[in-house]
């Protein structure tokens, strides 16, 4: 599974958007940590579950017995990664838990809190700094990410990948070298109510369909809300402030904008569709055989003066 994550870190690093202009954020990312916001709990070290929950209640790590009513919890501790690994590693597990008021610092590869193939869980309410990502899921289904701080990440704040069904709610994603919060490869899931500043991309969603972003507070992004190779969303009710870009779209179809304050298609450049036609050679054997088209077609919704 580990592998499975190191192999997906290249794919959004590279994204051509952080290319150009790109917000001067070095002093949002540094190794001081924010020591007024570490909870007051029980130093522990580093947690790595594998569907073992049994043995981790035997080991105090953990209360509860797994199910809706008594979910396992893991609680108020403080977790310093010491630059390697995961701070709380949880993989191949579908019973009910909890991590809840814990704080995860200095995580190397992967995260301060990672799911790998996970349901039934919620994070909620955890702070985690200086880590490479804040929160990580992937291909993990029907849980809720509410309530978390993800901030100094030297990567992603939270991070949803190939996971279908969750909810992101209430979070603060702010000071992170790329984005804030990214849905990348993932369907039907709500993101609500969360605040993104001082990232380059606020909320983002990549390769992904049907989801709701709602009532979400982005401000002092270079772009608020960015959308690429993403269907039928639903974009609505949220207040965006003094990013560089509002809203942009690439290569997206079919989705609707509504009551995002002064965030709309303006006139003029700010939102004519610009499509960009790229020629590719078609290579076989070592020898070109053809050429072949490829069309971008990118928006951009700006704030009204």
């Amino acid at each position: 599974m580990l592998g499975i994550l190191f192999a997906f870190s290249p794919i959004f690093i590279n994204n051509p958007r952080f290319t150009a202009r790109d917000r001067d954020i070095t002093s949002n990312y540094n190794n001081e940590f924010d020591h007024e916001n570490l909870k007051i709990s029980a130093v522990s070290g580093k947690i790595h579950i594998n569907n073992n929950w049994s043995a981790a209640k035997i080991a105090e790590i953990c209360t509860g017995n797994g199910t809706y009513s008594e979910p396992y919890v893991i609680e108020d501790l403080i977790i310093d990664g010491g630059g390697s690994g995961s701070c709380i590693w949880i993989e191949n597990s579908n019973v009910f838990f909890k991590i809840e008021n814990c704080t995860a610092i200095n995580s190397g590869v992967v995260a301060g809190i990672c799911l790998g193939n996970v349901s039934n869980s919620r994070l909620i309410n955890n702070y985690c700094s200086d880590n490479i990502w804040g929160i990580y899921l992937i291909y993990s289904n029907n849980n809720t990410v509410s309530g978390n701080t993800a901030t100094k990440s030297r990567s992603h704040g939270i991070h949803l990948s190939y996971s279908n069904n969750n909810t992101v709610s209430g979070n603060t994603a702010n000071n992170n070298k790329y984005y804030g919060i990214l849905i990348y490869g993932g369907n039907d899931t709500m993101i609500s109510g969360n605040t993104a500043y001082n990232n380059i991309e606020g909320i983002s969603v990549g390769n992904s369909d049907n989801n709701i972003i709602s009532g979400n507070t982005i401000y002092n992004n270079r772009d608020g809300i960015y959308l690429w190779d993403s269907d039928n969303n639903n974009i609505s009710g949220n207040t965006l402030i003094g990013n560089d870009e509002c809203i942009v779209e690439e290569n997206c179809q079919g989705n609707t904008f509504s009551d995002n304050g002064e965030c709309t298609y303006g006139q003029g450049n700010g939102g004519i569709p610009i499509e960009i036609i790229f020629l590719i050679s078609v290579i076989s054997g070592g020898v070109v055989i053809g050429v072949a088209a490829l069309l971008l077609i990118r928006r951009r919704r700006k704030t009204i003066d």
